[in-house]
C-alpha cells in the first residue's frame, strides 16, 4: 500500500466516525464517489452506506466549507451510483439529494448536478415499476395505510396538508413508544418536503422526549459512566434497542465454550463467573449492577467462561443487528461502545493474572501460505480456501484471511478445520482443530485474524520442525 493509498484510508477510517473536516480534502472527496461505488461491487452495501450517511449528515454542518464539500461529494457520488447502475444505493440518499435541489444555501451547479441524478431515479422507477405480488393484495395495517393516504395526498399537490398530517403521525407514533416507526416516519418528510426543517427539528425533540421519559431515573444512576460516555440521543436510543431479561437464582446465562453474540448490561442481582479447567471449575469473580460483559460481541469468539445467577438478576441484553441498527441510524456509537467496554469490562486482564488466559501456550512467529479445509462430523470437505499462518503454538494457530462479506465472519466460528501447512523437503504437516475466535484487523481491506484451538496438542519436537 503507498503511502496516499494509506493517507486516504484512515481519512475514510474518521469519516466512517464522525469526523466531517476530513471532507475538506480535495482528494478524498475525489476518491469518495469511486470507493463507494467498488464497496458495492465487492458486496460491502452496508459500509457504502454508512460513507454516504456521513457525507449527508456533512451536508447540514454550521461550518459552510464542510457543507459545501460535501453536498459536491455527494451529488458527484450519487451520478457515480446512477452510471453505474447501483440503484437501489442511490434510492436510499434520494431524501439528500432532494433537499439539496431544493436549497438555495447551495451553489447552482449542485442543485443542477443533484436535479439530473434526480431524475435518472425517476425516469428508472417508471420504466421499472415494482412488481405486483401474485398472491392478491395483502390485508393491511392502518399504519401502513393512514401512511399511503397522506402521500396520496402529497402527489396530489396538498403539501400542506400532508405534511402536517405526517407530523401528528410521527407524534402520535412516539406516544405509544413505537420509536422505530416514529423515526422511519420523520426521515420520509423530506420526500414530502425537503424544506420542512422546522417539523423535522420539532418530531425529533419529541421523540427524544418521549425516549427519555420511558427512562427511569434509577437507570441512569446505575449507568452513570454509560451516560456521560454517551450523548443523551445515544443513550436513549441504546435503551430501546435492548431486551429486558430475567434470571432465577443458579440459572446459566452463558456456558463456556457458547458462540453467545450478545452483550449483557447488569441491571439489578448478581452473576457467577466461572471458568472450567480440565475436570475443575473455577471460581473467578462475582459482577454486579452496572457492569458489562460479552465475550463474544465485538469479536467473534468461543466464551472462555460460564456467567450463571447468583440471585433474582435483572439484565439488558442487546444483540448484533440491533447494533446494526444502531449505528445506521447514529454513526459512530459502536465505536463508542467499543472504547466502552473496553474500559470497563476487565475480564480478560484479570484471567492474565490468575492464569486463566485461554492461551496458555507460549506462540512463535511463523509466516507462510497454507491451505485451510471446513469439513463437517465426518470429515467431508465443506470449503476450502489458503490463508496468511502468523503463528503457532502447542495448541494451536493464528491466520489472516480476507472476507469481503461481513455476514460471513461469524459463519467461521466453531468450524472444524483441517490445517495443511507446506515442509521444506518434507510431506505437508497436516492438523485438526476448532475455530474459536475471529477478529477484525482492517476495516477497509475486509482482513480477518482467525484463531484455530487443536483438537490434540503437538508434541515440541513437532512445533520445533516447523518454527524453523
Amino acid at each position: 500500500m503507498t503511502q496516499q493509498q494509506a493517507s486516504l484510508q484512515e481519512a475514510l477510517n474518521r469519516l466512517l466516525k464522525g469526523d466531517h473536516q476530513v471532507l475538506l480534502n480535495p482528494a478524498l472527496t475525489a476518491a469518495v464517489a469511486q470507493t463507494v461505488s467498488r464497496l458495492i461491487s465487492n458486496q460491502k452495501e452496508q459500509l457504502a452506506d454508512k460513507l454516504l450517511e456521513q457525507i449527508a449528515l456533512a451536508t447540514r454542518s454550521d461550518d459552510k466549507n464542510i457543507s459545501g464539500a460535501s453536498s459536491s461529494c455527494l451529488v458527484g457520488t450519487a451520478e457515480k451510483l446512477s452510471l453505474a447502475g447501483q440503484w437501489d444505493c442511490l434510492d436510499r440518499i434520494v431524501p439528500d439529494l432532494q433537499a439539496l435541489s431544493g436549497s438555495l444555501e447551495f451553489s447552482e451547479q449542485v442543485r443542477s448536478q443533484a436535479d439530473k441524478v434526480l431524475r435518472l431515479a425517476k425516469s428508472r422507477q417508471s420504466v421499472n415499476p415494482p412488481a405486483e405480488s401474485s398472491g392478491g393484495a395483502e390485508k393491511k395495517d392502518p399504519l401502513t395505510l393512514r401512511e399511503e393516504q397522506i402521500f396520496q395526498l402529497a402527489a396530489q399537490g396538498s403539501t400542506d396538508a400532508a405534511k402536517t398530517q405526517l407530523f401528528e403521525l410521527v407524534v402520535a407514533c412516539a406516544k405509544k413508544k413505537d420509536f422505530n416507526n416514529a423515526e422511519r416516519l420523520r426521515e420520509r418528510m423530506y420526500e414530502i418536503d425537503p424544506m420542512a426543517l422546522m417539523e423535522i427539528i420539532q418530531s425529533g425533540d419529541i421523540i427524544e422526549q418521549e425516549k427519555k421519559g420511558a427512562i427511569s431515573k434509577g437507570h441512569v444512576e446505575i449507568w452513570t459512566n454509560l451516560f456521560q460516555a454517551l450523548s443523551s440521543e445515544e443513550f436513549n436510543s441504546l435503551y430501546h434497542e435492548m431486551e429486558e431479561r430475567t434470571y432465577k437464582p443458579e440459572e446459566i446465562i452463558v456456558a463456556q465454550g457458547e458462540k453467545n453474540d450478545e452483550l449483557f448490561f447488569i441491571n439489578h442481582g448478581s452473576i457467577r463467573v466461572t471458568y472450567s479447567g480440565g475436570e475443575k471449575e473455577l471460581f473467578f469473580k462475582n459482577m454486579g449492577k452496572g457492569e458489562i460483559v460479552g465475550e463474544n460481541f465485538f469479536n467473534p469468539s468461543v466464551w472462555t467462561v460460564s456467567l450463571t445467577a447468583r440471585q433474582q438478576t435483572s439484565i439488558s441484553v442487546l444483540k448484533l443487528d440491533s447494533l446494526a441498527r444502531l449505528e445506521q441510524k447514529i454513526a459512530g456509537i459502536e465505536s463508542k461502545l467499543i472504547d466502552y467496554y473496553n474500559r470497563f469490562s476487565d475480564i480478560y486482564a484479570e484471567m492474565k493474572k490468575k492464569g486463566m488466559d485461554r492461551r496458555v501456550h507460549e506462540r512463535y512467529r511463523k509466516e507462510c501460505k497454507i491451505q485451510l479445509q471446513i469439513v463437517d462430523d465426518k470429515e467431508k470437505v465443506l470449503s476450502t480456501f489458503n490463508g496468511d499462518m502468523t503463528d503457532i503454538s502447542l495448541g494451536g494457530l493464528s491466520f489472516y484471511v480476507r472476507i469481503t462479506n461481513k455476514e460471513n465472519i461469524r459463519l467461521l466460528l466453531g468450524r472444524h478445520m483441517k490445517v495443511i501447512i507446506p515442509v521444506t523437503n518434507l510431506p505437508d504437516a497436516v492438523f485438526r482443530g476448532l475455530v474459536i475466535g475471529v477478529q477484525g484487523c482492517d476495516l477497509m481491506l475486509s482482513d480477518y485474524s482467525v484463531h484455530v484451538k487443536f483438537n490434540a496438542e503437538l508434541e515440541r519436537k513437532q512445533l520445533k520442525s516447523l518454527v524453523d
